[in-house]
């Protein structure tokens, strides 16, 4: 399972953004979209149907994704209300291959707090980072997947999980 795209994340090469409270897409990965057909000027980014809010997933302490325990490495972004939003990477048009963080959102200018990659194991979540080449957040906005997280019960995490120690 998992993202569904092996090999075609491209990660924040570059560096990452000043600190911010929100995130809008890179210039040069909203352009790069626009050439490949995944974005355009009158609806802007089509909202990934695989997009679910972590909350509405988690069921006695397991994280559940389309009936099964979620397993695999999930693209994510925290919405602008402070939602964390995760999906599959692999885009269901089948003329496209894949799926980045803004199409989680959807829409013209989706902003985010933070986006990168989350790793679920079994249906539990294993770790988060900021691994996101269409926001590139600063390492810093990991704090906004820590308030989320920290609110979250202990056995939703993996026990080699960073997060259940806390």
């Amino acid at each position: 399972m998992g993202s569904g795209n092996k090999g075609l994340y491209s990660g924040t090469r570059g560096g990452s953004q000043p600190y911010a409270p929100t995130y809008e897409v890179m210039l040069d990965m909203k352009e790069h979209d626009l050439k490949i057909g995944i974005y355009n000027d009158k609806i802007g980014y089509a909202k990934n149907p695989s997009a679910k809010n972590l909350a509405d997933c988690i069921q006695n302490n397991i994280v559940y994704y389309e009936g099964k325990k979620a397993n695999g490495k999930y693209t994510y972004v925290i919405d602008e209300n402070g939602n964390l939003i995760f999906g599959k990477r692999n885009n269901p048009d089948p003329m496209q291959t894949r799926s980045p963080h803004p199409m989680l959102i959807g829409g013209k200018n989706p902003k985010v707090r933070c986006a990168g990659m989350l790793d679920i194991r079994n249906g539990k979540i294993f770790n988060a980072d900021t691994d996101s080449g269409h926001y590139k957040p600063n390492e810093k906005s990991i704090e906004e997947v820590e308030k989320i997280l920290s609110s979250l019960p202990k056995q939703v995490f993996s026990r080699k999980s960073k997060w259940r120690k806390k």
